[in-house]
């Protein structure tokens, strides 16, 4: 059993032991850390994948909430029956589709505030580098595409990037056993994008954008054996044949 699979076995026992009902707020985001021995990020990432099937509402500011009582009919109420490999996929695919298109329309409107919050993060970001730190690594990674969303002025659009790329990203687990030349790959795609940012060029941010997620579902299928989704895969082979053609 993985480690998100016992936090929702834990996550199923608090809220059978506590009594709760459809209605009730579960214990804040700090006690349920504690108890269930997971990250923050962990801990996100398993509320979102319950909101997205109707199991409970995160209400910002407020609490998540459950949407409907939960059975103890068997061992795991909150078992979500999803496959890992799926699940990662499936990410990586919404991702894909969304983001850059985000970049296009925050290129139009961020401001210059905005844009020294994403270079301050583009230097964590290289910090984390420095220090080894997989899980600083995609914190900060987080925030610099969150930023990108805040920039669009769309608040539906923060929490869309939010729900996209709260679940921890598996590529970031394995960060620092890939080649350098590919980590060096994946930074440059930020500080690419920040220029293209500068620079107002949403065609350009939208392109940086959708290259740096099909090198993450790349490096994702030949690393981890993740079967990518057919949208993805021939994304991947399209761009190969493209490359082809301009080195031929």
């Amino acid at each position: 059993m993985s480690k998100k699979d016992k936090a929702l076995e834990k996550l199923g026992q608090v809220i059978q032991d506590l009594e709760l009902k459809a209605g009730d707020r579960l214990p804040p985001e700090r006690r349920l850390v504690e108890l269930l021995d997971v990250s923050r990020n962990t801990l996100r990432a398993i509320l979102h994948s319950l909101e997205a099937r109707g199991l409970v509402v995160i209400r910002p500011g407020s609490g998540c909430y459950l949407r409907v009582g939960i059975s103890s009919a068997h061992d795991n109420p909150l078992d979500l029956n999803l496959s890992p490999g799926k699940a990662i996929a499936d990410q990586l695919e919404a991702a894909y589709m969304v983001m850059p298109m985000i970049a296009e329309q925050a290129a139009e409107r961020i401001g210059e505030r905005h844009l020294e919050e994403l270079k301050q993060c583009s230097v964590n970001i290289s910090r984390s580098i420095f220090q080894k730190s997989a899980e600083r690594v995609w914190s900060e990674s987080l925030t610099f595409f969150r930023l990108i969303a805040v920039g669009t002025g769309n608040d539906f659009l923060v929490r869309t990037v939010e729900q996209v790329c709260s679940a921890d990203m598996p590529a970031y687990d394995f960060f620092f056993s890939m080649r350098r030349d590919e980590r060096e790959a994946i930074f440059a795609d930020h500080i690419k994008l920040l220029h293209a940012l500068r620079a107002r060029d949403g065609e350009w941010a939208r392109t940086i954008t959708a290259n740096y997620f099909l090198r993450m579902c790349r490096i994702l299928e030949e690393r981890e054996q993740v079967l990518m989704t057919d949208l993805v895969f021939r994304s991947l082979r399209e761009r190969d044949e493209q490359d082809e053609r301009n080195t031929a």
